[in-house]
């Protein structure tokens, strides 16, 4: 896990160790606290234990529950959370996506992903 302090943190779901830390250094490097963890487990845990300001995930994620099921689950249970959906082989149309959340293409996610989060969280 990466945080650089006790701040309401974005957290970043990604099994892929290299992309899940290349994310977390880049919100970083734009004034977010992150957080990034690889499996749903650790992220619902994170989800119960502190304040998390928007949650970031993969779309496709190994284990019983994918993103899309962690992204229901965390909305059921934090309606106000922002959720950004990010995925690399498909669209938002892989899954059902909750309301008001936002999806961003892998390819494309660096790009969109900061000013994406500000509009969402009003974080500047």
């Amino acid at each position: 896990m990466e945080s650089r302090s006790n701040a309401p943190a974005v957290l970043v779901v990604e099994e892929e160790t290299h992309q899940r830390e290349a994310i977390v250094s880049h919100l970083e490097a734009a004034g977010f606290s992150a957080l990034g963890v690889e499996s749903t487990d650790e992220a619902l845990g994170l989800l119960r234990a502190r304040t998390i300001l928007a949650l970031v995930t993969d779309a496709h994620l190994p284990g019983p529950m994918d993103g899309f099921e962690l992204a229901q689950t965390a909305r059921e249970r934090f309606a106000d959370l922002p959720v950004v959906m990010m995925s690399g082989h498909s669209d938002a149309s892989s899954g059902a996506l909750p309301e008001g959340a936002a999806f961003v293409a892998k390819p494309y996610l660096l790009e969109h992903l900061v000013p994406t989060l500000r509009r969402m969280t009003g974080v500047r």
